[in-house]
């Protein structure tokens, strides 16, 4: 038994890692929507059939599976991009000026002396 086997390490998506590391992400090839369970299947070494049942399952009892799909659309990069959605649209939401002023006027009013009467 080989005790300083190389074994690779799997990380999740936004961390930083060396070669070799699996990182999951949503796949261009093999995508039906938008490459969600075939990037979880590729980062778990299954097929993306599987995914997508287990998925459909969740759906049928319950609903749960739309929502999971659509938080990994969100939530997980697409394969070449280095950030997701939901990191790109907080970035054009902090860059807004209107965000900006909602902002402002939200610290203002928490930090507003209160009186009592």
């Amino acid at each position: 038994m080989d005790m300083n086997k190389d074994t690779t390490t799997a990380t999740i998506a936004g961390e930083a890692g060396t070669a070799g590391e699996k990182k999951l992400r949503r796949t261009r090839d093999d995508r039906i929507l938008a490459g969600v369970c075939s990037g979880a299947a590729r980062f778990l070494g299954v097929d993306a059939n599987i995914i997508r049942a287990g998925l459909a399952v969740f759906t049928v009892f319950g609903g749960a599976g739309i929502a999971l799909y659509a938080i990994g659309w969100v939530l997980i990069p697409e394969e070449g991009a280095e950030k997701t959605i939901a990191e790109d649209m907080i970035k054009k939401a902090s860059d807004s000026p209107a965000v900006q002023d909602a902002v402002k006027k939200t610290r203002d009013a928490f930090n507003k002396p209160r009186t009592h009467a």
